[in-house]
């Protein structure tokens, strides 16, 4: 023990009689057994004279050898089966108990102290075959495990009621009891059992399982699994007592602790149930008060939600969508606890080619998987993941009982992010997962920069496009313009050169146009030329281009077009004209255009030189009285 009250603080303590101490039958019965010859009959005799004591050591008696062939049913039989050394301290035990049921100290509940303490006595004991220690034994250590604490409140009943309202956790009661009685509960409490007589094995096991933490033990010595024994029991007891609201908010230490003593999630709901019946039964014996609890296997079925369980989520932690990959299903609802603690979604998986399935639907971004599994191990797992272009981006921890360099090389190769060693260990596991957390939240800022410099890109584009598209189009009419044109006949040119396909273009002007800006203003102008625009692209073939060189002036290119359809698509664009009535709100007017055209011939030095040839026609259109079609012939108009 780190830490024992001084031999004088206790002896003051004693000295005011107030300490639970054991009274009447069985004060004469721990006597007795003092002696060097007491027999066996002797100390039956003295049993049998409290009828409350005799039936209570047959029940201990009974529920230690449960496995016997036949009930015990005589006293004597309860003491030899017991032994002395077992049944002085059953006789302190629960003398104890029936002298010290209530109390004046307020904010100490007397009757759920002892309730508790029994639920852990119980569970204590059944857990013995775990610890390899008495059954009979770590009864009595369950039962009075904090009998410290009663002490205080019945020594200092005002005083402890303060200090209880001060101690919200185990090292702020301590802190607050050291500082108000020169000793904390668990120093009395060790103190008391040394006193009475119990081995320094179980005394030391009791002063460090309330913080098993501080304890330094070797994990799976007797003391360990002793301590962690009491502490599961404690914990445990805490449930029986809960309410229906809390009880689920408890299961992530409950199975923490079970994990210690390497008891799975099936063990620790048999271990539950037991413990609550026969909590139950002693109860009545007792005279203690119980509670009825559901079957443990309703309790672990709903899991408590991140938002009910008691532990906030890191505030500057990012929720996880996390999968848990064990074929242990107490490792599982271990961690899963744990993790739906922190504030992150967690689902399970029983082996790799489960987890594989569920990931594909699930998306997780954290998987914490065991090493050894049936059907698929963590390492055929992360390589399945690896081999996959959404596996490649989760953080994958790997759980392994082995430390080795090769082992742990072989995980990493395999693309394992990280690992944990078992047995887990609560702290050690919340430490790599704000680990991986980290990652994981570099890991999507990049890609939100990714994707931010993604849409940035697109949107450049759709503006460089819009913009291409602004300087190749006439913003009046919306055709192609004279840029575009002179862009694109040239490319036409190029491609009938390249193939020797025909090629023609067409010069258009709208005949007086000036006179219509000058009579009717410019905006009845615009709108002539907008309407001008649409009978071009009606006009005009599928393979035909468009284009409005400025003013009045348009050009149409023709791919892959003999002169004499050329003509024709020409003269049908005239009659269209011709034809049309331009509505300028109540105005009404007559436009004709005089058309110009050439086609492709050998002779001709470039594109430059079709354009020339169209527009010297369209002059001679313009020059006979316009409203008509001219077309160059190949050596000229």
């Amino acid at each position: 023990m780190k830490k024992i009250i001084s031999q004088e603080r206790f002896e003051e303590l004693k000295a005011t009689g107030q300490l639970p101490s054991p009274k009447g039958v069985a004060l004469a019965v721990i006597n007795l057994i003092q002696r060097d010859d007491v027999t066996m009959p002797e100390v039956a005799r003295v049993v049998q004279s409290d009828p409350a004591l005799a039936g209570r050591v047959l029940k201990l008696a009974n529920s230690a050898h449960a496995g016997m062939r036949r009930p015990i049913v005589s006293i004597s039989e309860a003491v030899s089966v017991l032994g002395f050394p077992t049944l002085r301290q059953v006789a302190l035990g629960l003398s104890v108990l029936s002298s010290n049921r209530s109390g004046k100290c307020p904010n100490f509940n007397f009757q759920d102290f002892w309730s508790a303490s029994l639920a852990t006595a119980i569970a204590t004991q059944i857990l013995s075959a775990n610890t390899k220690t008495s059954a009979e034994e770590t009864f009595i250590c369950g039962l009075l495990g904090n009998i410290g604490c009663l002490s205080l409140a019945t020594l200092f009943p005002e005083q402890y009621g303060k200090v209880l309202e001060q101690g919200t956790t185990f090292a702020a009661l301590e802190q607050a009891e050291q500082a108000a009685f020169a000793t904390t509960h668990r120093e009395l409490t060790a103190a008391l059992l040394l006193d009475w007589g119990l081995p320094k094995v179980f005394v030391n096991a009791v002063y460090f399982h309330e913080n098993p933490q501080e304890a330094e033990m070797e994990e799976g010595s007797r003391d360990f699994m002793l301590t962690y024994a009491l502490h599961l029991a404690a914990h445990l007891a805490k449930v029986c007592l809960a309410r229906d609201d809390q009880r689920r908010q408890m299961l992530p230490q409950l199975y923490f602790s079970a994990t210690k003593l390497g008891i799975n999630a099936d063990q620790l709901a048999a271990l539950t149930d037991r413990v609550v019946a026969e909590w139950q039964g002693w109860g009545k014996i007792l005279d203690v008060p119980t509670q009825a609890l559901p079957p443990f296997a309703e309790i672990a079925a709903a899991m408590p939600s991140a938002g009910e369980l008691q532990e906030q989520p890191d505030s500057q932690a990012v929720p996880l969508r996390i999968m848990v990959v064990d074929d242990q299903a107490s490792t599982r609802q271990f961690m899963q606890a744990i993790l739906a603690g922190a504030g992150h979604q967690v689902v399970a998986a029983s082996n790799g080619k489960e987890a594989l399935s569920i990931a594909l639907e699930f998306h997780p971004q954290l998987i914490i998987t065991d090493w050894v599994m049936p059907e698929m191990d963590g390492i055929t797992l992360c390589k399945s993941l690896r081999a996959t272009k959404p596996g490649q981006r989760i953080y994958l921890i790997i759980l392994t009982a082995l430390e080795d360099e090769d082992h742990l090389i072989e995980a990493f190769e395999a693309g394992a992010d990280d690992y944990i060693v078992k047995p887990l260990n609560e702290r050690v596991i919340k430490a790599r997962l704000r680990a991986g957390q980290r990652v994981i939240r570099l890991q999507e800022e990049i890609e939100r920069e990714r994707e931010e410099i993604r849409r940035y890109a697109a949107e450049l584009a759709v503006t460089n496009r819009r913009l291409q598209e602004a300087a190749l189009t006439d913003m009046l009419t919306a055709l192609p313009n004279r840029r575009y044109g002179m862009d694109r006949l040239e490319q036409e040119w190029a491609a009938a050169k390249r193939s020797e396909r025909p090629l023609a273009c067409l010069m258009i002007d709208i005949d007086r146009f000036k006179p219509i800006n000058d009579t009717y203003g410019h905006d009845v102008g615009d709108a002539v030329l907008r309407q001008s625009a649409k009978i071009l692209r009606e006009a005009a073939r599928t393979q035909d281009m468009v284009c409005r060189l400025g003013g009045e002036e348009f050009l149409v290119i023709c791919p892959e077009t003999e002169a004499a359809a050329a003509a024709q698509c020409a003269e049908r664009i005239r009659k269209q004209f011709e034809a049309a009535v331009f509505q300028v709100e109540d105005l009404k007017l007559r436009v004709t255009v005089s058309i110009g055209g050439a086609s492709r011939n050998k002779a001709m030095p470039g594109f430059d030189s079709l354009l020339k040839i169209a527009d010297q026609a369209l002059y001679i259109a313009k020059d006979k009285g316009r409203n008509r079609v001219i077309f160059a012939r190949p050596d000229g108009p």
